[in-house]
């Protein structure tokens, strides 16, 4: 077992190797990003990088990852109790914030544009991201709805639902660069929009 300060500079140089690859795969391409290419960037050898990761697929796993930690915290860290709207315009808000980011974005425009030849990236940015968040949110709804404060219905499709309608109208317009960054109010307006259709939707039944 390594020292804390060993462990502290390990944890350090991964990030690195981690940050350098998100800007080869987005300045390249995923197909076009080797191994080499990545271990050229960071100045040091393929046997160091394969100290760290065995494979493309598993770094871009672990950027992944990495990126959607933060979503995953504000997901678990919402209020476990207390008044209903707000705690889901917290969650509303934590999917626009995490999705709307330019990372995010980036990562979206190379699955998509890559997705059909390499389809292990797709699978991979699935499995690491949008699947975990959603698992998350809908382990919120169904206590929800075993509490009574939300209608009996299937709690993965309702946090889909949710994270739908919080980014209705703005994330496509993002993602194809026609719209602008929209501003911290702008993003709450909407996150309270989209709870506010989603209560009416999801009311207890009477």
């Amino acid at each position: 077992m390594g020292t804390p300060a060993r462990e502290a500079r390990r944890e350090d140089r991964r990030d690195a190797i981690l940050d350098v690859a998100y800007e080869c795969f987005v300045a390249e391409g995923y197909g076009s990003t080797s191994m080499s290419t990545i271990a050229a960037r960071l100045g040091g050898s393929k046997g160091t990088l394969y100290n760290y990761f065995k494979s493309k697929e598993e770094l871009f796993d672990a950027f992944v990852r990495r990126r959607c930690a933060s979503l995953h915290l504000d997901l678990e860290s919402l209020p476990k109790d207390g008044e209903l709207r707000p705690r889901l315009v917290q969650m509303a808000r934590a999917f626009l914030d995490h999705l709307l980011s330019p990372e995010a974005i980036a990562i979206h425009r190379l699955v998509v544009g890559e997705g059909e030849r390499f389809p292990e990236l797709a699978r991979l940015f699935y499995e690491a991201g949008p699947r975990t968040g959603i698992a998350r949110a809908a382990a919120m709804f169904e206590k929800l709805m075993t509490e009574g404060k939300l209608r009996r219905a299937d709690p993965t499709l309702a946090a889909h639902q949710l994270k739908d309608l919080s980014l209705s109208g703005v994330y496509h317009l993002r993602l194809w660069g026609v719209i602008p960054d929209p501003s911290p109010a702008e993003r709450q307006a909407r996150a309270e929009t989209a709870v506010d259709t989603f209560l009416r939707a999801y009311a207890p039944d009477a």
